[in-house]
């Protein structure tokens, strides 16, 4: 925790233009990283996923997240939308997926992971 001088620029407030001092804290988070996209509809019951496409290049740390115990699984978490990926079939069906996200999706989420070991600290 440390502490800034700011200046006041609140309307009808007695500091206004002065300098004041506040209590501040600095988090240190680390660089994210997109790993897919989720494209939502509106429905009576509320939103409902339409579409999840991920990046065709995933990193060991984002794998790693979907399972309990990594030592012991075959790490074969999204390995097959990868190899969609190459194909050209594969390509022209995530081209439909993006049109149909683009045409129906009322909205559109990020999936992002963090990149824990750029952090300097840990």
């Amino acid at each position: 925790m440390t502490h800034i001088v700011r200046d006041v620029k609140k309307r009808g407030c007695k500091l206004r233009k002065k300098e004041t001092c506040e209590a501040v804290t600095i988090v240190e988070t680390p660089p994210i990283v997109i790993v897919g996209v989720v494209g939502y509809m509106k429905t009576p019951r509320g939103l409902r996923s339409l579409n999840t496409l991920w990046a065709q290049h995933l990193s060991e740390e984002v794998r790693r997240r979907f399972y309990k115990n990594w030592c012991k699984s075959k790490k074969k978490a999204i390995t097959k939308y990868s190899k969609q990926c190459e194909s050209e079939d594969g390509k022209k069906s995530i081209q439909s997926q993006l049109e149909k996200m683009k045409k129906y999706a009322t909205v559109i989420r990020v999936l992002a992971h963090t990149q824990t070991r750029k952090m300097k600290g840990l």
